[in-house]
């Protein structure tokens, strides 16, 4: 064997070594804007540039005062490329003779602008150069008088003035990088903290409806090697933790759009707000009710870019055009949410988990309160009512009640033991009689709700013995509901008599008319399996916080009826009946099918909707699906003995 040169050796040992050293990691550059609506150019460049008397921009000649031109309300848009910037012009020239201004002459009209805009990278201050000029006469139409001949006399110092402009733009640059940090695992923040470092501005472009400064971020990604393994679910500790963070996420989603309170909303933009808050809820409720939830980073991430990428155009349009005192803020807050997407689309290779604290300094940026907290409470909230199109609050318009009867029935009560009877065959007697004489119906709330006695909620317990007089009183305060809502909403009348049946169906289905129960020798209200929803209707009362009143639709019969048909209203006339004229050929719904596509977005908002069209196309109905045809083909027939069923 020859001998092996020691050079060779060396060279092996240190190709070896390269491969048993980690591939690097990769560099990838992302790329976000801000924003700058051009009203709000406006407010930025008067406050920077004329700050003469008035908001106006005066410009002399420093040897001949006889010379003065004002500059007043620019207004900015796009042409070519170019930010075209147009003002008001006053001028007013003559010969200086002796220190007398003779033959002056003044001229109103418009001076035209087209400037390119450019940023300093080492300071983030905007600026705007002049690229050209024109005169318009009053009418904006290019002057031909002496005055558009003599511009060029004018032109040079005014166009050294506008060049001037600069604006700083840093602000929401300082504000966006804590927020970065705090939005991924601690794990990642070194890489977090060398990506703010790198952030530089790229291209500024004069679009259409806003100025947009290309923010650059070089981030380092980690090569993905395998498949990612499927999360293990969440231990109980984990899942409190699930629970808070969407908690946060939900009262984060619902400050943001209540910025929008005070805004001049399309039907159509209200919808949206409608549409993604609900989504969003539904899909919290559907992870959190798996048998196995997982990540509730990755479930929170997902759900901000997804409803960001509905709601940005929205509030872009309306807040970044407030002249507010928290437009840099609202600036950040969109720079911040368009970072987030940008990061997210990076996959695998980069991890975002919005943290409480992310959540908190997000909304801040919305809000010139800066001690903002983020509480999640069950509190009803008119403004909410009346930001997503609907009244202050729910009326709920009930009969009288005939206390003598009920005092007389309420005696017949068993001794106390600590549990309630289920009423009697006597009761059903009076109730019956009562019935008769009342109609519509008995409760006990109404325009001023209290909490009802024991007495009140005895009324309505329900046994086999009592299922008909029970029955009859339950479908007497839908119908009271059903009748008031498609009144006032103007339903097409051939979609009555089917919405009528799925409330009863649905009533049937969610909790078989009971709104009460006696659980542990203790009368109260009936709630789901998961402790989620309640009474009659079984209202969500995560995914209707604030929306509606929970303490009375737990303990509200009649409000919790009303809300129910409420709910499915909502869903008729929102998004069945407008989605319904876009369907075709074997997807066209027929009169019993929107009944079940309520009930499907009842269950899982209006996500359902096309949801159900679907499983309904390929004949793959849920088990959902099937118990709801069940009940309402029941309701339908007149089969209300099969109620008995449930007791």
């Amino acid at each position: 064997m020859k001998n092996v040169s020691p050079h060779f050796t060396i060279m092996v040992l240190l190709l070896g070594s390269l491969l048993l050293v980690p591939g690097p990691a990769l560099a990838e550059t992302i790329s976000f804007p801000l924003q700058i609506d051009y009203p709000f150019l406006k407010t930025l460049v008067i406050h920077s540039a004329f700050t003469d008397p008035g908001q106006t921009m005066i410009i002399t000649d420093p040897v001949n005062d006889c010379q003065r031109i004002s500059l007043s309300n620019p207004c900015f848009s796009s042409e070519n490329n170019l930010l075209r910037v147009e003002a008001a012009v006053h001028l007013k020239g003559g010969a200086l003779m002796g220190g007398n201004c003779l033959f002056p002459m003044e001229w109103d009209g418009y001076l035209v602008v087209y400037m390119k805009p450019g940023i300093n990278p080492d300071n983030w201050q905007l600026s705007l150069n002049p690229v050209n000029s024109v005169l318009l006469d009053r009418n904006h139409r290019p002057d031909k008088s002496l005055v558009g001949n003599l511009w060029n006399l004018f032109k040079a110092p005014v166009m050294a003035r506008m060049g001037n402009i600069c604006i700083e733009v840093n602000e929401p640059i300082a504000e966006l990088k804590p927020f970065l940090i705090s939005a991924v695992p601690e794990a990642d923040s070194s890489r977090v903290i060398a990506m703010v470092e790198s952030l530089r501005p790229g291209i500024v472009a004069a679009e259409a409806n806003a100025m947009k400064i290309q923010i650059l971020a070089d981030i380092e990604t980690l090569a993905v090697t395998s498949e990612p393994s499927t999360p293990a679910a969440l231990m109980p500790g984990e899942i409190d933790a699930f629970i808070k963070i969407c908690e946060t996420w939900d009262s984060f989603l619902v400050q943001t759009l209540m910025s929008l309170i005070d805004m001049p909303l399309t039907i159509e933009e209200r919808e949206t707000l409608m549409t993604v808050l609900l989504d969003t809820r539904y899909r919290f409720v559907s992870e959190f009710e798996a048998k196995a939830p997982t990540s509730s980073g990755d479930f929170v991430r997902e759900q901000f870019v997804d409803a960001w990428e509905r709601l940005s155009p929205i509030l872009k349009k309306h807040l970044a055009r407030d002249m507010s005192a928290n437009s840099w803020g609202f600036l950040t807050f969109f720079a911040a949410s368009d970072a987030l997407a940008a990061l997210d689309k990076l996959g695998p290779v980069f991890n975002i988990e919005i943290s409480e604290n992310g959540f908190i300094r997000l909304a801040r940026m919305l809000s010139e309160n800066k001690a903002l907290t983020l509480k999640y409470n069950q509190l009803l909230d008119p403004d909410l009512r009346k930001l997503l199109g609907m009244e202050p609050s729910l009326e709920i318009i009930d009969p009288a009640l005939n206390e003598d009867l009920l005092e007389q029935e309420d005696t017949k009560a068993q001794p106390e033991t600590g549990s309630f009877p289920m009423l009697m065959d006597a009761r059903q007697t009076i109730m019956s009689g009562l019935y008769k004489i009342l109609m519509p119906g008995i409760c006990w709330a109404g325009k001023s709700w209290s909490h009802p006695s024991l007495k009140e909620m005895r009324v309505w317990l329900v046994s086999k013995d009592n299922v008909d007089t029970h029955l009859k009183k339950s479908k007497i305060l839908l119908e009271v509901a059903t009748r008031k809502i498609l009144k006032k909403d103007n339903i097409p009348k051939n979609h009555h008599q089917m919405f009528q049946k799925a409330v009863y169906a649905t009533a049937w289905q969610e909790s078989c008319f009971r709104q009460f129960i006696v659980d542990k020798k203790k009368l109260t209200y009936i709630r789901s399996y998961n402790n989620t929803s309640v009474g009659m209707m079984q209202i969500h009362e995560r995914v209707w916080r604030g929306i509606y009143n929970i303490e009375r639709l737990r303990w509200d019969i009649s409000y919790n009826a009303a809300v129910g048909v409420d709910i499915l209203n909502l869903y008729l006339k929102k998004y069945a009946l407008p989605k319904m004229k876009s369907l075709k050929g074997k997807d066209v719904l027929d009169s019993d099918s929107v009944a079940c596509s309520l009930y499907a977005m009842y269950n899982a908002g209006p996500g359902g909707f096309s949801k159900y069209v679907k499983r309904r196309s390929t004949g793959k109905f849920s088990k959902i699906d099937k118990h709801f045809k069940e009940k309402y083909t029941w309701v339908k027939k007149g089969q209300w003995d099969r109620l008995k069923d449930c007791y």
